[in-house]
């Protein structure tokens, strides 16, 4: 298996354990489940970076872009299965209308951080691979 997709399966196991140690954590520790976004926020930052060293900017955005639709789906309904502590908000149906906007919200937000994980890449002056 080539690395860089070692590394998105990575992507996909860190929002695993995040959401659902998250989850479980809101609930027994009494905090709100959205104060863990900054962790979200680092793990695409961090795919965007480990994978334009093995394949430039596309791998930066498509991967990261991978990991939060993954963690919009699957991450998604850890939390609810879990029932995280969403605070004030309260679960909506959720429609597959709402499924679709979310995911596609979630497609950009990741890979506007996957692509902050590349510039990152680019400053440091740390050779790229251009697939």
């Amino acid at each position: 298996m080539k690395h860089k997709y070692k590394i998105l399966l990575l992507g996909f196991f860190a929002v695993i354990l995040v959401d659902s140690i998250g989850s479980v954590a809101s609930k027994v520790l009494n905090f709100d489940y959205g104060n863990l976004t900054p962790l979200s926020m680092i793990i695409y930052t961090a795919i965007g970076f480990f994978s334009a060293k093995h394949g430039g900017l596309k791998s930066s955005l498509i991967f990261s872009g991978l990991v939060g639709f993954f963690d919009s789906t699957i991450g998604w309904k850890i939390s609810l299965l879990l029932n995280a502590n969403t605070g004030e908000v309260q679960n909506l149906e959720i429609t597959p209308l709402i499924w679709l906007i979310t995911s596609l919200f979630m497609i950009l937000y990741s890979a506007f951080f996957g692509l902050i994980g590349y510039g990152i890449t680019r400053f440091l002056n740390i050779k790229t691979r251009n697939m």
